[in-house]
């Protein structure tokens, strides 16, 4: 069993925001049938759908956090709510994410399993880019900035990160 290089990206900071906008191009490469590109276009939508309003939503924390924070009275444990209601939608939504995408996985065939799990294990492998810890994204509106409270959690771990694939 080979093991992973100290600089690779942990698998709980994988993030569906870095994920979905690789999917269109990965598509390519694994010579879909009808259907499977029926269920993939499907899967796709939804992600990046669902993607966008976790974005929005975000941001609307982040504001109504900043608001708050400026308040004259401003008491710390009231913005939890907030903060805490993001991370349990976001794990919801992590679940719903892989689930989507796992349900493509058992559409596969043998060698687009291979292609996809070999997709995945470069994306675990590279590097992070220096002391800020973040790893690389692709442009676009999915890869965005980290919304709510800064924490990197991960596939349902405590900061509430995003990961779906």
């Amino acid at each position: 069993m080979a093991v992973a290089p100290a600089f690779a990206v942990p698998v709980m900071d994988m993030r569906a925001e870095d994920l979905v906008p690789m999917a269109s191009e990965f598509r390519k490469s694994l010579n879909l049938n009808a259907n499977q590109q029926t269920l993939w276009a499907k899967v796709e939508s939804q992600s990046k759908a669902l993607l966008r309003e976790r974005k929005a939503r975000r941001e609307r924390l982040q504001e109504t956090t900043r608001q708050g924070l400026q308040a004259q009275n401003v008491e710390l444990r009231e913005l939890q709510a907030g903060l805490e209601a993001e991370q349990a939608a976001t794990a919801a939504e992590d679940r719903q994410l892989r689930e989507w995408w796992l349900g493509i996985n058992d559409a596969l065939d043998d060698s687009q399993r291979q292609a996809a799990a070999k997709f995945l294990v470069d994306q675990l492998i590279r590097m992070e880019d220096g002391p800020g810890g973040g790893h690389e994204r692709p442009a676009g509106e999915e890869g965005g900035h980290r919304g709510g409270h800064g924490a990197r959690g991960g596939m349902g771990g405590p900061g509430g990160g995003s990961r779906g694939m």
